[in-house]
């Protein structure tokens, strides 16, 4: 059984850019699979990265006062402008 395929409208220039990251003989079709999964793997590399920085931070007494005095004046900023608006 033939697989059900769809068709995507781009300019032209952008189908121009997808054909020259083509590999010799890959479609279109591969093009796209293959930037969908190295932008899911980038993306898993920041946010494993930003949490590891994250429980790092969080050992560090210091970096966790100073975020929580910068969460503090964002809160106090945010109700200001609030109150200023009414």
């Amino acid at each position: 059984m033939a697989e059900n395929k769809t068709t995507i409208t781009t300019r032209p220039t952008t189908r121009d850019e997808l054909q020259t990251l083509a590999k010799p003989n890959e479609s279109l079709d591969a093009v796209i699979n293959r930037l969908i999964g190295h932008y899911k793997s980038t993306q898993t590399r920041n946010r494993l990265a930003w949490e590891a920085r994250i429980a790092n931070d969080r050992q560090n007494a210091s970096a966790v006062a100073w975020a929580e005095r910068q969460a503090d004046r964002l809160v106090d900023r945010l109700a200001q402008r609030q109150a200023a608006r009414e």
